[in-house]
């Protein structure tokens, strides 16, 4: 059975909604079809735009395509931005006839050898037989071949053991729940981490970070990057993906200033706003949140933590879980508190609104001790 296309909501909301993709378009992207696309966002509740105008494409085109440069069906709807079966339609309408299909030959015993042996994509054998890669795809599912998912096709890229320390790790888990997609067949199988995202910073961070211990593949459409690392099998700790901080980091400091470090990377804000310093960290992680308050309380650092948003509507966006969020105002308490995460952050972009906050809170004491002077 072909394991389910997943895909991560805000990557087809980036798409479809800001970047204004067709279904087909964004089909075309992650290699499936654009009704696998459709079924998706009707999951995700993603309100489809209104149909498009009929597209129009004279018959010289289609004859110039189809018929002088003898491109195929797949290579026609690449040159229109159309679909296979659209094109089709237009051949019927130009009174053009569709070429007979070519028939791909090739044995089970062959097709097993170059996929499970030799370790061959789908790709690479259409490449080698003049076919596409969907072709070969059919005729694996109709030979009944299990398919390889990106999971257990990762294996060829080599990885080192993870060697980094409690700190690192700690970081490595506040950051992957706050960004990361992180997936693994077992305990003893390749560690995939996937993301996307608009910020070169960001890419930098995970390259800089998880990257150099496997490979690392990234990918630019539109604005946004697409991002996909391959790990060993010692970022297992990685999978887990709950709304809860583990024990251990909780009872030593350093462990957790390092993990709110890796969280805040991923999800946290600060900044200067009306000339005042401003911490927050908003998510949808309520009992992480909470445990975040928790600790800095019993550090004496004070914080605020509550609901943001409620379930529903919120700015003309669905919403389908409360929002909640942890903020510090207190200049004295944030400045104990960004000093506390600063050695452990990673992220270029946060640690410049760090640098400003801190020198906003510097100033502002510098002001009122001058004033208390006169």
């Amino acid at each position: 059975m072909t394991k389910k296309i997943e895909f991560l909501k805000r990557d087809l909301i980036d798409l479809y909604e800001k970047q204004k993709f067709s279904t087909y378009k964004i089909a075309r992207k992650f290699n499936c079809d654009p009704s696998v696309i459709q079924k998706r966002m009707k999951e995700y509740a993603i309100i489809k735009r209104n149909p498009k105008k009929k597209i129009v494409i004279p018959r010289e085109k289609m004859f110039d395509l189809y018929v002088r440069q003898n491109l195929s069906v797949s290579d026609s709807a690449k040159k229109l931005g159309i679909s296979h079966c659209s094109v089709y339609y237009k051949l019927k309408e130009a009174n053009i006839e569709p070429r007979k299909k070519k028939i791909f030959n090739i044995s089970k015993k062959e097709l097993e050898k170059l996929y499970l042996k030799d370790k061959l994509s789908c790709s690479k054998i259409a490449k080698i037989y003049g076919f596409n890669s969907v072709t070969v795809f059919e005729k694996l599912k109709k030979y009944s071949i299990k398919t390889r998912n990106y999971l257990e096709s990762s294996i060829k890229y080599s990885k080192k053991v993870f060697d980094g320390g409690d700190e690192l790790k700690a970081y490595m888990i506040g950051f992957r729940l706050g960004d990361l997609n992180v997936k693994s067949l077992n305990k003893d199988s390749t560690v995939v981490i996937k993301s996307s995202t608009t910020k070169e910073d960001q890419v930098n961070l995970i390259r800089g970070v998880y990257g150099k211990y496997g490979h690392f593949w990234v990918k630019k459409y539109g604005e946004t990057f697409s991002i996909m690392t391959f790990l060993d099998k010692s970022f297992n700790f990685l999978v887990k993906k709950e709304d809860d901080i583990d024990d251990w980091i909780l009872q030593r400091d350093d462990f957790f200033f390092a993990f709110l470090a890796g969280y805040v990377d991923a999800e946290g804000n600060m900044g200067v706003s009306q000339n005042r310093a401003r911490f927050r960290i908003r998510t949808y992680d309520k009992n992480i949140l909470l445990q975040i308050h928790e600790k800095l309380s019993e550090l004496e650092i004070n914080s605020k933590f509550g609901v943001v948003s409620k379930k529903g509507l919120y700015k003309t966006k669905k919403q389908n879980k409360d929002c909640y969020g942890v903020f510090v105002n207190s200049k004295d308490d944030l400045l104990r508190l960004l000093r506390l995460i600063k050695p452990y952050m990673k992220h270029g972009k946060r640690l410049k609104d760090l640098a400003l906050a801190e020198k906003n809170i510097l100033e502002r004491n510098k002001k009122q001790t001058i004033n208390h002077k006169s």
